[in-house]
């Protein structure tokens, strides 16, 4: 292991002998866990927000409801009853 020596004036602090000292690396949530996260934040109670997902043809987040006979896609919504959308894709041409 390489040491370093320090010459220090009176005064100066020690921590320009520390070697090899790094910034801890904070991890970043994945695209899924931040909207994952935010759906969670904005749907109503009682909806599987775990299972929801973007679909095409609307923008709009669905969600599978496991009902006692079959299990059916139900739109994501916000407690007020409205539509959990994506906003719309921008125009390049503008």
């Amino acid at each position: 292991m390489k040491l370093k020596a320090c010459i220090l004036p009176l005064g100066l602090p020690l921590s320009g002998c520390v070697e090899g000292a790094q910034t801890p690396v904070v991890q970043q949530p994945s695209l899924a866990e931040q909207t994952f996260t935010i759906l969670s934040g904005m749907a109503g109670p009682n909806q599987n927000v775990q299972t929801a997902r973007l679909r095409a043809d609307d923008n709009c987040y669905w969600y599978q409801y496991a009902g006692p006979v079959e299990t059916t896609e139900l739109p994501l919504l916000t407690p007020e009853g409205r539509h959990i959308c994506a906003p719309a894709p921008l125009d390049p041409a503008t």
